[in-house]
């Protein structure tokens, strides 16, 4: 067939250029389908990421949860905690110690040492406290500074459980709380909830602990004569034990009420003073009812749980479907000096910059900025802060400081004898 030059120059005259149908086109022709894709993106990429890692540990179903070790259960948890959602990972553990204190024997531990209600103490208390669990959380089992700091906590532990000041039940409750916050603040708050690999790992690795820091679970946990199958087993009987605990445990106390009102004002720090009260009313609605009555605390008001969980609604909305995985693992301490031994961190777990070191960008930069302009303390403006950083010894109340070497390198040996502590804890 022939086509003459009249008809090719016809034809092309209905062709477009693509720039003239671009304009031509309404914006939201091109928007919503942009945002729509963006979403589905965005999506893909954050649970791709889930999958990858379950891929990865080789755990394709609950029976292959059996032969995890506390190693791959540690790596797990980091990733979720440094990776996935590591705000609420760390605001769940925060909630979880702020829960304990609902138990009136903690509470009552916690106000004779004068640790948590001083202004001086307290904030050194809550930050070594973190630092400790963060060494085991951060550091897998096979490393030297995991092990530390589990003997580090069993010494300053040790003399309160041998006068009975700590009960077993207090040492189980607590561990109860940060095998199950994790999950929970997860499921109810985050873009997504833990899957079943993440749960198993949570009870692996702090069984694991459990064991390093002798607890003892016979008596107390329904299945401890018989023994658990994996973590997810293990996790499910702490948390049915806790549950009932809590009943017996938990109860209005002028005793617990006062941690309560020492600790709100640490969560609610960075509000500013005219939102405080309000602040406070956002952190009661987030605590449950039985630990607010534990408390003596009032009950929030609508406004308050109406905007505190339309603020979780809104942010599990934009992380799930507008906001790309982390680009960057989120790190917060550094190695070792290689010439001092000393540990700091990038970021401090609390409000005061704990062993964090006066560097450029820590006292001058944007965020130092804003801590300076609302009046908060930089690393380098008091020494008390420690900014050369922490040795394991150091950890603890004052009155502890430098005690305890010989007892941490004893119970080191025993910890690591143990084959639950990196292996598999129910083999």
């Amino acid at each position: 067939m022939n086509l003459s030059a009249p008809t090719i120059g016809t034809a092309a005259s209905f062709v477009q250029p693509a720039s003239d149908i671009l304009f031509s086109t309404s914006w939201k022709q091109l928007v919503v389908p942009g945002v729509l894709l963006y979403a589905g993106v965005c999506r893909a990429l954050r649970f791709r990421r889930e999958k990858a890692m379950r891929r990865k540990m080789g755990y394709p179903d609950r029976a292959s949860l059996a032969r995890m070790t506390a190693v791959e259960a540690q790596h797990i948890i980091n990733f979720i905690s440094t990776w996935e959602m590591p705000l609420l990972q760390f605001q769940a553990l925060q909630f979880g110690l702020f829960k304990t204190y609902g138990v009136e024997s903690i509470s009552r531990l916690l106000l004779a040492t004068g640790n948590l209600t001083s202004p001086l103490r307290s904030p050194k208390r809550f930050e070594d406290t973190a630092a400790l669990i963060g060494e085991w959380l951060i550091n897998p089992p096979t490393s030297d500074r995991a092990v530390r700091g589990v003997a580090r906590m069993n010494f300053l532990h040790g003399k309160y459980v041998k006068e009975g000041t700590i009960s077993n039940a207090d040492l189980l409750y607590t561990l109860s709380v940060f095998i199950t916050e994790p999950g929970r603040f997860a499921r109810l708050y985050d873009w997504r909830p833990l899957n079943e690999m993440e749960y198993c790992a949570y009870g692996v690795l702090w069984k694991s602990v459990g064991d390093a820091m002798e607890i003892q679970y016979e008596g107390y946990l329904a299945h401890a004569e018989s023994g658990w199958r994996d973590g997810i087993e293990f996790a499910d009987d702490i948390a049915a034990w806790a549950k009932s605990y809590e009943v017996v445990a938990m109860k209005p106390s002028t005793v617990c009420a006062k941690p309560a009102r020492a600790l709100i004002p640490m969560i609610t720090y960075w509000v500013p003073w005219f939102a405080k009260p309000f602040g406070t009313e956002l952190v009661i609605s987030l605590l449950g009812e039985r630990v607010r009555e534990a408390f003596m605390l009032p009950e929030s008001g609508v406004t308050a749980s109406a905007t505190i969980y339309s603020l979780i609604a809104l942010r599990r909305f934009v992380l799930r479907y507008l906001t790309l995985p982390r680009f960057f693992e989120l790190k917060r301490q550094y190695e070792p000096d290689q010439q001092t031994g000393r540990i700091t961190q990038r970021m401090p777990y609390g409000n005061f910059p704990f062993y964090i070191k006066p560097t450029l960008w820590n006292r001058w930069g944007p965020v130092a900025w804003a801590i300076w302009l609302y009046g908060g303390k930089l690393p380098g403006d008091d020494p008390q802060y420690m900014p050369e950083g922490y040795m394991f010894q150091e950890l603890g109340p004052e009155n502890r400081k430098d005690l305890g070497i010989e007892e941490m390198e004893n119970d080191i040996r025993r910890i690591k004898s143990s084959s639950g502590w990196e292996g598999c804890p129910f083999g």
